[in-house]
């Protein structure tokens, strides 16, 4: 029964989520009708004066009263915890008339998995992901209630509400979560032993909160372009909101990477998969809005490219979310065949899309303005920082969607791989990486060469000292990782110096350095943590490439390895049971300097539920970097295979990810805990 009121709640969501669409599509039309001009048939009625008023072409009042802003949303909100909560309720209670239940759980899985197993299938995380939509549009319709309600917060509360009744149909056509079998088999099928670890669980609900934040992002640009409103104001209203989606998405990317790791026990951390690339897409294209986005904020100006991109963001999040979701592999008429309503409602968001680019290319000539800036300035370095990361989004797309249509149109099947994509970013990411060195020191409007030169010498030296050491150090190093490492260098010495330049160079006027360091903002150190994370991320990440030590071996009992500066013991396999599994787990003793420093348990699991088998490396974080260890199999000659990895450094690459969630992290709750300070009010 408890199942029933959560089908019912979603039922609701979608009724409400086209009432409110409904309720502000008279603000939409004189939005639209007001950016595209009247049409020939209109003309009886504008003559006779008897279109309402707002068609007239003239706005009316620019704030209106908040009543019926909120409740919409506010029951929408209510109505998606309910489902949420009947859902994870049905996992809990290993309730397996529904399919969705019986193919993720059983009644052996954990308590904790079974829980996490109601975000995992396709149905469950499209609730999830009404659930975070309506979540934001309650957001945002109170922050509008806060600051005076506009008629564009209208207009963009009924964009909100299209999204989010196409989503809670998404949901209950292709992906019901409440619709029951007519048979309850004895016990589910159980969790996919490969998804049961916390991180794989928590990276879809971090990646659809993300979402959500582009959701709105995507509502606001489309509601400002009729009157071409992206001024300042509006850059200022979409601040929070670009960094809570940033911070979101880098978190799922930072979580995927790590799982993948850990995981999947192969010892490299992206796959460059259909999954994974659908997180990078949103991820690349909000990094390139959040730099246009201050650019407006600060010079009023790229205006028309700053709309594109924020229309883009939450496009390309949502195409890579149902590319991943939709079985649309094999010849094209059997995928459209056999996916009916998915394409039904991919053609009821790309109706959506395709009105805002419309919009877009009838209002973009309204936002040109006639403010220009110096080819060596801050807005120049942001801009084209902006169209790299957009044409590296381009790239991975391109590498994505290539095999399907191939396979859709010729039936070919090939794999596009690590190789593609890493040959066609390098061009890409090593310029963005030089220039995001100096890009944050320049000046606005206009700049001098010399002065740049000055500002970025000690940043020149020390890349090139880091480079000559390693080179010398390794004379057969790859050319590639060794550069960069030297742009690493470069950015991490650059952001530290600009940092320095602002808190010791500048007067304190008596009242310390302290004070200038809150003079800084938030915003410059959260640039600041994300450009010094991504230069230790990338440091990690190429010194892994050049310093990266595998042995795979038949390991008997009492063996030694060595690899780099450790000596590893094989002390053997001992056969152990485990909460849902049998595991076979084998035991190392890590040497440094004949002292033993650590111990290390890599397994083989078999899941009898699902009859499957599986390796769980086991890793060891020590100051000269991972060692990182697998077992298989027992061998021809009576070993057991063991594979080992050293690869030095490789903390950084999670100590830079960390750093660029902190950025994140301190916009975001500066921004909350100064707003409240002010007036109480959530930030808007």
């Amino acid at each position: 029964m408890i199942a029933e009121f959560g089908h019912f709640a979603l039922i609701l969501i979608l009724a409400l989520g086209t009432c409110q669409a409904v309720l502000f599509c008279p603000a939409l039309f004189r939005a639209s009708y007001r950016a595209l001009g009247p049409t020939p048939a209109m003309a009886p009625a504008i003559a006779s004066g008897s279109l309402p008023d707002g068609m007239t072409g003239t706005t009316g009042p620019t704030e209106t009263s908040g009543f019926g802003v909120w409740p919409l949303p506010f029951a929408m909100c209510v109505l998606a915890i309910i489902a949420e909560a009947a859902l994870i309720h049905s996992f809990i209670v290993s309730d397996f008339t529904l399919p969705v239940v019986a193919g993720y759980s059983h009644s052996s899985t954990p308590l904790i998995y079974r829980i996490g197993a109601a975000f995992i299938p396709d149905s469950g995380a499209m609730l999830f992901w009404v659930a975070t939509t309506t979540l934001a549009t309650l957001v945002f319709a109170l922050q509008s209630v806060a600051r005076g309600v506009t008629e564009q917060d209208r207009v963009a509360l009924g964009i909100l509400g299209i999204v989010v009744a196409l989503l809670a149909a998404a949901t209950i056509i292709d992906a019901d979560p409440f619709m029951r079998s007519g048979m309850a088999p004895l016990d589910g099928s159980g969790l996919d032993p490969e998804l049961q670890d916390i991180a794989g669980m928590i990276r879809g609900p971090i990646l659809y909160a993300g979402l959500a934040g582009l959701s709105v992002i995507f509502a606001v640009t489309f509601a400002a372009l009729p009157g071409a409103k992206l001024d300042r104001a509006w850059s200022e209203q979409l601040r929070p909101w670009a960094m809570v989606s940033w911070t979101f998405l880098g978190g799922a990317i930072a979580i995927s990477a790590y799982r993948a790791y850990t995981e999947q026990a192969w010892g490299n951390w992206w796959y460059w998969d259909t999954s994974e690339n659908a997180l990078l897409l949103p991820w690349l294209l909000t990094t390139a809005f959040v730099h246009c986005r201050a650019v407006l904020e600060k010079t009023d100006t790229l205006k028309p490219w700053t709309a594109l991109l924020a229309l883009s963001a939450f496009g390309a999040g949502w195409f890579g979310t149902f590319l991943v979701r939709s079985d649309l592999l094999g010849p094209l008429p059997t995928a459209l065949l056999s996916n009916g309503d998915s394409v039904a409602l991919l053609v009821g968001f790309c109706v959506l899309f395709a009105g805002a680019y419309f919009m877009f290319w009838r209002c973009a000539g309204g936002m040109i303005d006639n403010k220009d800036f110096s080819l060596i300035s801050r807005e120049s370095g942001m801009f084209l920082n902006s169209v790299m990361l957009s044409v590296a989004a381009a790239t991975v797309l391109i590498g994505t969607i290539y095999p399907l249509f191939l396979r859709w149109f010729d039936g070919d099947i090939i794999t596009v791989g690590p190789p593609f994509f890493v040959q066609a970013l390098i061009p890409i990411g090593l310029p963005l990486l030089f220039l995001m060195g100096f890009a944050p020191t320049l000046r606005w409007r206009n700049d001098e060469a010399w002065q740049i030169g000055r500002r970025m010498k000690l940043a020149a030296m020390m890349s090139l000292i880091v480079i000559l050491f390693v080179w010398m150090r390794f004379i057969n190093a790859s050319p590639l990782p060794l550069l960069g490492i030297g742009l690493a260098a470069w950015v991490f010495t650059a952001a530290l110096g600009d940092l320095w330049e602002r808190l010791w160079r500048q007067p304190d006027h008596g009242e310390g350095k302290y004070r200038n360091l809150q003079l800084l903002g938030p915003r410059y150190l959260s640039m600041t943590f994300a450009h010094i994370g991504i230069a230790i991320l990338i440091a990690g990440g190429s010194a892994s490439a050049i310093w990266e030590q595998q042995i795979s071996l038949s390991a008997r009992t009492g063996q030694s390895i060595q690899i780099g500066p450790y000596n590893l013991q094989y002390e053997g396999v001992a056969l152990l049971p485990g909460e849902n599994f049998a595991t076979r787990k084998a035991t190392f003793i890590v040497y440094r300097n004949a002292q033993p420093v650590a111990e290390l348990f890599p397994e083989v699991r078999y899941y009898p539920i699902r009859g499957i088998e599986t390796k769980e490396a086991d890793i060891w974080h020590g100051r000269d970097g991972d060692l990182h260890v697998s077992v298989g199999e027992r061998a021809e000659d009576g070993g057991r295979v063991v594979t080992v990895r050293f690869l030095p450094m490789m903390p950084w690459v999670w100590g830079g990810m960390l750093l660029m969630l902190i950025g994140g992290a301190i916009s975001i709750c500066t921004r909350i805990v100064l707003r409240y300070k002010k007036n109480g009010v959530p930030a808007s």
